[in-house]
């Protein structure tokens, strides 16, 4: 951030006018870290210099210095019109300064704004016939209005704001690659994001079915089918044994208990939960 078309001195400019008492913008880690829109940043530091306005030491740019010298005749003409800035009024509220796009362009909210004149001085000096004469010939009528000094200071200040519009453009031009590259991972990033968050979902509402309390009902008909299973499994075993009898009588009984054992173990359970519905 610059202050442009001026040399002052104040505690939040550098030699070069840049601006670096402002905490948040001493460095690229502290901007990134303090998490302000680029419109109130300029914002607030537009309305210090309005309060600490800095010293002006010299007017660099020739426009501003025409313009400064054009309010300063029209103030000592007609002792000070009230549509001007006067030192004395309170600053303008920049508090309605809040989207991006007008932030960016918030640092020539500065400059001042011509005041409408009371008073022409070139026609001052002019006879009736002399305005006729303007009034009859359009070429002669535009050609003297181009020419009046309150006309080529609204003039000077159009192409003084026109040139900071453009080299503003030059400027957002340049980083134009940068900028398509970061929406481009940034894009990712959201795409990414959004298939976590369906995963996520669907891991939560898993967690949630498994973690809720089951229904005694489903328990009872689970285990009386996985208690029908292991009898089953049971009756399999001893008819191979009976049938075929190449299995070993110690292995049998083995498998035979072990299988008729988790049966009653479910029957019991399934009988347990009956009691207590």
């Amino acid at each position: 951030m610059q202050l442009v078309g001026v040399r002052a001195t104040h505690a939040w400019l550098d030699t070069r006018m840049r601006v670096t008492g402002y905490q948040p913008i001493t460095s690229a880690s502290a901007w990134a870290s303090s998490g302000i829109k680029l419109g109130n940043a300029v914002n607030t530091v537009v309305q210090h210099f309005q309060l600490k306005p800095p010293s002006i030491i010299e007017i660099t740019d020739e426009s501003l210095k025409r313009i400064q010298n054009s309010i300063a005749q029209q103030n000592q003409g007609g002792g000070g019109s009230s549509s001007g800035h006067g030192r004395d009024e309170p600053p303008p509220d920049y508090n309605s300064l809040g989207g991006e796009e007008e932030g960016v362009e918030a640092e020539m909210c500065h400059m001042p704004i011509p005041a409408v004149p009371a008073s022409f001085p070139e026609l001052d000096n002019m006879s009736r016939a002399e305005m006729q004469e303007l009034l009859d010939d359009d070429d002669k009528f535009n050609a003297f209005v181009e020419n009046m000094s309150a006309v080529t200071t609204l003039n000077d200040l159009k192409e003084s704001i026109f040139k900071g519009n453009v080299e503003t453009a030059e400027t957002n031009l340049k980083r134009e690659e940068e900028v398509r590259s970061l929406h481009a991972e940034v894009s990712a990033l959201q795409d990414s994001l959004k298939e976590k968050v369906e995963v996520f979902r669907e891991l939560e509402a898993r967690q949630a079915e498994l973690c809720a309390p089951p229904d005694r009902r489903t328990v009872i008909k689970k285990l009386t089918q996985a208690k029908k299973e292991a009898f089953d499994e049971s009756e399999e075993l001893a008819s191979i044994w009976v049938d075929d009898g190449e299995m070993d009588i110690d292995e049998f009984v083995e498998k035979f208990l072990e299988r008729r054992t988790v049966h009653h173990i479910r029957a019991a359970k399934i009988e347990r939960l009956n009691a207590t519905m």
